[in-house]
C-alpha cells in the first residue's frame, strides 16, 4: 500500500458513522433502476485531489479525444476519475457487503504513477480470485439525470491512435458528474469546468452511480461501437436502459465468484 493508501484508510475509518450515499429510484424504459448519489467528505476529498495532483505529473498529455490538455485540466479530469473510483470502492464495501480487505484499487497500492503497467481500476479479491471492475464517468450538463440515463452508454474498452488496446473488465460501472442546472450550454459547461472543485463542494455538480454490465453484455449482441465526438478514438459501449441497476453489481460479482470457485 502507498501513502494515499494508508492515508484514504485512515480518513475512511475516521468516518465510519458517515452515510456516504442517498438512494434515488428512476423508471427507465419501463424498468425500475436503483441508482445512488455519493455524498463525500472534504477529508476523502483531498486525498483524491493529492492522487490526482500526482498522477497527472505522469500520464499523458493527450485526453480520450486524443488532443493534448493543460495541466489543469489534466488535474481536474484525473481528480473526478479517482473521486468516481473513491465511490464505487466505498460502495462495495458500505452497500455490498465485501470486506475493505478483499478490495483493491490501483491508486492505493501501486508502487509509483510513472508506468501504467499492470494497471486497474478496481478489483475485487477472495479466495485467490479476482475480479476486474471498470469506472469510466463523464459529465451530464444538457439533460437531466434521469433523461441522460434514457439515452446515453455504459463505456466500456476504447482505443485510439495513442492508445492501441485496451483490457477487457469483468463489470463496467458507469458513475455520472450531473449538473444541477440541466439547460447549461457547451460554452457554459466549458467554463465551469474550472470550477469542479467548487461546484462539488457547493453541491451544484453531484456524482451519482447509475447503472453496470458484464463484460458478457458489453461485448455481446446488445454491445456497440461508437465515437462519441472524441476525434478517432473508438468505444465499445452498452445503453444504459440495456444493462442493469446497482442492485445488480453485488449478486453478480458473487455469482461470478462462485463459479469460479466451482471450476
Amino acid at each position: 500500500m502507498n501513502e494515499f493508501g494508508k492515508e484514504f484508510y485512515k480518513l475512511y475509518q475516521e468516518t465510519d458513522d458517515h452515510d456516504y450515499f442517498l438512494h434515488y429510484f428512476f423508471l427507465i424504459n419501463g424498468r425500475e433502476f436503483h441508482i445512488v448519489e455519493f455524498v463525500p467528505v472534504n477529508s476523502i476529498l483531498n486525498n483524491c485531489h493529492k492522487i490526482a495532483v500526482e498522477k497527472a505529473r505522469y500520464t499523458r498529455d493527450e485526453g480520450q479525444d486524443a488532443k493534448t490538455r493543460e495541466p489543469a485540466r489534466k488535474v481536474i479530469n484525473q481528480f473526478k476519475g479517482i473521486m468516481a473510483e473513491t465511490a464505487i470502492h466505498i460502495f462495495l464495501n458500505r452497500e455490498c457487503g465485501f470486506s475493505l480487505d478483499c478490495i483493491s484499487r490501483w491508486d492505493l497500492v501501486r508502487p509509483d504513477f510513472k508506468s501504467a503497467e499492470n494497471e486497474y481500476d478496481i478489483k475485487v479479491n477472495e479466495g485467490g480470485r479476482e475480479f476486474c471492475i471498470e469506472s469510466r464517468s463523464s459529465s451530464s450538463y444538457r439533460t437531466s439525470l434521469e433523461e441522460f440515463m434514457q439515452e446515453y452508454d455504459i463505456i466500456g474498452k476504447y482505443t485510439n491512435a495513442v492508445k492501441r488496446q485496451e483490457k477487457k473488465s469483468d463489470l463496467y460501472i458507469r458513475p455520472v458528474f450531473q449538473y444541477e442546472n440541466p439547460n447549461m450550454t457547451k460554452k457554459e459547461y466549458q467554463k465551469a469546468v474550472g470550477d469542479t472543485y467548487q461546484d462539488i463542494s457547493e453541491n451544484s455538480l453531484k456524482l451519482f452511480l447509475v447503472a453496470a454490465a458484464g463484460k458478457e453484455e458489453m461485448y455481446g449482441s446488445k454491445g456497440y461501437y461508437k465515437n462519441m465526438g472524441q476525434g478517432s478514438t473508438r468505444y465499445r459501449c452498452i445503453k444504459i436502459r440495456n444493462a442493469h441497476d446497482m442492485d445488480f453489481i453485488k449478486t453478480y460479482i458473487e455469482d461470478l465468484l462462485g463459479s469460479s470457485e466451482t471450476q
